[in-house]
């Protein structure tokens, strides 16, 4: 049997973020519909995450240093720091180290944990105050190929085309 840690560790492509009201109000998106992110777990114990929230792409913001900044924080979640696995209960506890959000600096963020194939499923284990709501969050990752395998992977299908059967 492979251990969560085993099959946690590697570099994580966002898919999709999406937090449900305890209250049973519509679900909605708090980094809006298509946010980018990227979520890397080590084997020493260590991860980072940083989401971004890509539905306001207005250059002019990029003039007025005020309201960027404020965009950039709204729509940024930042933290890193060690986490270690509950493989019973199928838990991350991440030990927040920095953060975008001081608040969180010294606090735990725990997420069930459940795969399917490649793609990885983070359910807040308990709900979370998010935007002055109670809610459940849920993100949905897929594993990023490293830049080596992509290229060895090209380099066989590439050999494959090549190929030519003598019989």
């Amino acid at each position: 049997m492979t251990s969560i840690k085993n099959e946690l560790t590697g570099a994580w492509k966002l898919l999709s973020y999406i937090e449900i009201s305890t209250n049973g109000a519509d679900s909605f998106f708090p980094l809006g519909n298509t946010p980018n992110g990227i979520l890397i777990y080590s084997a020493d114990g260590y991860m980072s995450v940083q989401i971004v929230g890509t539905d306001d792409k207005d250059e002019n913001l990029l003039e007025d240093s005020a309201k960027y900044q404020n965009i950039n924080y709204r729509n940024f979640l930042v933290f890193s720091g060690s986490y270690h696995i509950d493989n019973r209960q199928a838990k991350v506890i991440h030990e927040v180290m920095t953060s975008t959000t001081p608040a969180l600096i010294g606090k735990t963020v725990e997420r069930d944990v459940t795969f399917d194939t490649d793609i990885l499923y983070l359910k807040s284990t308990r709900p979370i105050l998010s935007n002055g709501k109670m809610v459940n969050s849920y993100m949905t990752w897929q594993r990023m190929d490293k830049p080596e395998f992509n290229a060895r992977k090209e380099r066989g299908i590439a050999m494959k085309r090549d190929k030519v059967n003598i019989l």
